[in-house]
Formats: C-alpha cells, structure tokens, sequence
C-alpha cells in the first residue's frame, strides 16, 4: 500500500513520537511505501527513512536534503513542511530554531497559517503520487489539514489516531479547538485509540455521539520487542552498562567535533558518562524513571517517597531519565532534602508554584499523609535523618537519553517507576519495561491501568501475597508508593539468580504476546482494508 503518514513533530522523546517512529519502521518491514510528514530535522537516525525533503518558505517547492539505502523492502520518504519557525504544541517545551506557543495560547490566524503551510507541502509533495491509505496522528491539527489538501478530496481513507495530550491539554479548554476537532472527525473514516480508556474518555467528551462511536476502535500501542530485551543473568549488568557508556562517549565526541550543533530539547548531561560509573549496578538497587521531567508525571512523588525506601534499603539508586520544564523544582526537592531543609522542603511540596509556575497547586493534594506524618517530630527526625547528606548521591539525574540507550538502563533496574498524576492514553513506559524483563510500578488509572491489570494477573502471586497497594490517586500516595517499591526490592532481595531470571522471562511474555508494533500496525492495516472495501 501507499501510505501518508502525518505526524507534525518529532520521532523521539515522547509517547507519540515513538509510536509514529516504530509504526513507520514495521510498515516498511512489511513491504508498504510512506510518505511521512513531520518535523524531525535528523533523518539520519532512523534506519528506515530512504530519503528526506525540505521545502521552500511558500511550501511549493521542495528538494532532498539526504538519502541513504535502508534495509527494508518498503521505503519511507520523509517530507518536512516549512513553518516558517513557528510550532504549536499540546504541552508546552522548547524546540531549538522554532517561536513555540501552546495551541490554547494560540489565535486563530496562527492557527490557520500553519495549517495552510502543511496544506501546501501536502499537495506539494505528493502532486502525482497516489494514496491508498492516509494515517493522522492527534486529533488536531494533522487531520484537519490533510482533509484541506487534495488527499481530502480523493479516494483514499483517513484513518486517526488519537493521542492522550491533545484532547487533555488543547481541545478541552477552548472551543475554537473543540471547531477544528470536529471537523477533523468528520473526516476521518476511522478513529483509533492507543487504549480503552483513552476511547471511552473521547467518546465522553464529545457526548457519546453515535457517528463517533460508530467509527471508533481501541488498539493498543505496541513496543520494539528487538530493542527492549531482557538480561540473560544478572551477571550481564556491567557488560551492558560499559556497552553504554563507550556509546556515550562516542556521541560526546561526535558533539564535539561539530561544536555548531545544537541539540536543543534532546540533551543529555555532559557529566552523564562520571555519573554512571560510580554506580555499582550489580550491588545497588535500581529505581529507575523515564519520561519527562514534568510535574504531570508525578517526579516529585518519587522524590518525596525516596527516605522512606532508603530507611529500608541504604544501597538504592533512583535515576531520572528526560527532560522537560520541572527539572528545577525537582532538583530543589533533592537539594532541600539532602540539606535537611525541613522547612525549605515542606513549603516546596505545599506551594510547588512558587519554583514552578506551571504547576497546579491542587497536585498537593497527594502529599496529604506524608505531611501529616512529618508533624510527628520523632517520624520527621528519622525521615530527614535518611536523607540529610545521602540523597543527593541516591538521585542521579541524566538528561534526554534515546531508546537505543534508554534500553540499556532499563534492562540493568530492579524496578521502574511511572507516577503520572494526569491522564495517560497508554502505558508505553510499562510495556516497554515489561519487554525488558522489569515489574513497573505506577500509578493505576486512566490508560495505565489497562496494562497494570495485564501484569497484575500475572504476577498475583506476588501483589496479592505481599499486599501491594493499588496507588491510586489520593493522599496516601506517596506513602504508598514508598512501600510498594521497598517491597519489591526486599522480594527480589531474597531470591537467587534463576528465580530472579524466571520473573524476567514472565514479565517479557506479556509484551511479546500483547505490545508488539507487527500486532498493531496489522490492526491499521486491516482498517484501511476494510474502509478501502466500503
């Protein structure tokens, strides 16, 4: 099949970004050619992109900027429309080279420029292609500026992928975003979504409309089961993690010979190579988090949870792996703590904003039995005790790695850890971990909660038994957080090699017979069959 794939931003980092990169990749494994529209400005890192174009300020003309042989029997031609330095996002973050506004912060003349221009490129690039199948991602803008060009107005079906920021971040709060939402609806022929609770959570918004429901489908997103492997033996850990860091230090050198360059967003911590190597992965404990350092994702929880854990387990190391605009509160938080800085740190998990402006002071909330707590002197003396001095050693903050090197870390940790305090569409980060042999703790809601009840049956033996706490989102939080994760780490304490071995060859089976990206672009596949068919 031809295929339009339009995406508008990246092909790494985020939720959505990796799943446009691993859907585009197994479409070309199976023979299809796409067209992919989006920004992503280094072609060269994706193994499946043939060839890349730029185009001119009036998108009308365009031209290949790289080209290289790929191994795969379908090809990706990627086509990067020209906006002129202008982005509109759902989550507010900086992009090196772009004026960035939120789409809620954005007018309407903003709006529709940057739709004509993707508009433009669209009937640019693809004058005299034909499309069998087109495939959007988000709910705006990508299809509404699709159904303006002129694949709107032919054959070929539009199939929609709907992702969890957009509707949480953009459409709810304004009506002139609710305008462009529908009309990409309407011309969408499908509407998937990456989760039941995802679809159900649209459907509401939108009244339950029957034309909606009628074309709507949940399909799961899927993990890079080549990438994400389990350990063979935990003798494996140093191997794996001396592979990272001359990885590490071949890109540092890369970046210093081409000192121009600029990574913007995607920056690891130039100290990331000294941080890494005097951590003793086979000795210490692992918790480790990815994702964006955002309060949305619930960082601060961990933070706040880690004296407690320590109190049980002294040699615990708890990575943060990202980017993102809270990195200065959270550094706060580990200052404060590793200071004794009872007041300091008190104040900063009761007014967050005061460091951190775009944080809802009504995230508090979840702090609510840990500070009751604190009020007890002889609970505080001991929570403060653990942390003072220790702390800022215990975390150990990274910067943006990729999932070429990401996977690495997850392989290597006893437990990851995802504490979004805000809706997610899916549970990427679980099946990613899963996929490496890891149990995950997170929070149990909206998207997350689909694949934590995968796990969950399978490993009742352990949650029941030991009385895990479903974290729900209340004020016993992180308390319970805390208990959890030092909980984990006593069970995997007590067991040998081959017992710890079986939980890993466990926790892969569910995302190899769940979450592989072959399972779910076969299931978009078959949807642009069948819509073809009608």
């Amino acid at each position: 099949m031809q295929i339009v794939m339009a995406h508008g931003y990246f092909l790494k980092g985020t939720g959505s970004n990796l799943f446009v990169e691993n859907s585009c990749r197994e479409l070309c494994k199976m023979g299809h050619q796409v067209n992919l529209f989006c920004q992503e400005n280094e072609p060269d890192k994706f193994d499946f992109i043939e060839k890349a174009f730029d185009f001119n300020d009036e998108n009308s003309e365009s031209w290949i900027v790289y080209q290289n042989e790929t191994p795969y029997p379908g090809k990706c031609h990627l086509y990067r429309p020209n906006l002129n330095g202008f982005l509109p996002v759902y989550v507010y973050d900086e992009y090196e080279g772009y004026q960035v506004k939120t789409f809620t912060n954005c007018n309407k003349i903003e709006i529709e420029t940057y739709l004509e221009y993707n508009r433009r490129a669209i009937n640019t690039a693809l004058i005299n292609s034909q499309t069998d199948m087109v495939w959007t991602n988000h709910t705006i803008m990508q299809p509404v500026y699709v159904a303006r060009s002129h694949l709107g107005q032919g054959q070929c079906h539009h199939v929609m992928t709907v992702h969890g920021s957009c509707l949480n971040f953009s459409v709810r709060n304004s009506a002139l975003l609710q305008d462009y939402a529908r009309e990409a609806i309407a011309n969408a022929d499908r509407i998937a979504f990456v989760s039941h609770f995802s679809k159900n959570e649209f459907l509401e918004f939108f009244d339950n409309d029957v034309c909606i429901k009628e074309k709507s489908i949940a399909i799961p997103g899927g993990v890079d089961l080549e990438k994400f492997m389990t350990l063979s033996d935990s003798s494996e850990k140093q191997p794996v993690i001396d592979s990272l860091v001359n990885d590490l230090k071949t890109a540092a050198q890369q970046l210093r010979s081409n000192p121009d360059r600029d990574e913007g967003l995607w920056k690891t911590d130039a100290d990331i190579i000294a941080k890494l190597e005097i951590i003793d992965f086979n000795n210490e404990k692992i918790v480790l988090y990815y994702g964006k350092y955002l309060w949305t994702k619930g960082v601060q929880l961990i933070i706040a949870a880690a004296p407690l854990i320590m109190m049980n387990h002294h040699h615990v190391r708890f990575m943060l792996v990202g980017f993102g605009s809270s990195r200065s509160y959270f550094e706060a938080m580990i200052e404060a703590l590793d200071q004794g800085d009872q007041v300091g740190f008190i104040n900063l998990i009761n007014h967050p904003e005061t460091v951190d402006g775009d944080i809802d002071p009504h995230s508090t909330r979840f702090f609510t039995a840990l500070i009751k707590k604190l009020g007890d002197p002889d609970f505080a003396r001991a929570y403060f005790a653990e942390a003072k001095e220790k702390i800022g050693t215990a975390f150990v903050l990274t910067g943006f790695l990729n999932h070429n090197q990401l996977k690495s870390l997850i392989a290597c940790a006893d437990i990851t850890v995802a504490t979004s305090i805000f809706p997610e569409a899916f549970g990427l980060v679980a099946a990613e971990a899963l996929s490496s042999g890891i149990i995950p703790v997170q929070t149990n809601h909206s998207g997350f909660s689909e694949v934590i009840k995968r796990y969950i049956d399978e490993f009742d033996d352990i949650f029941d038994r030991h009385k895990l706490r479903p974290l729900v989102l209340d004020d016993q939080l992180v308390l319970n957080l805390a208990t959890n994760i030092s909980v984990l780490l006593t069970y995997y304490q007590a067991m040998n090699s081959q017992e710890r071995q079986q939980i890993r060859k466990r926790a892969r089976k569910i995302s190899v017979d769940n979450y592989s990206w072959e399972s779910v672009v076969k299931n978009y596949i078959k949807l642009g069959q069948e819509s073809r068919a009608k």
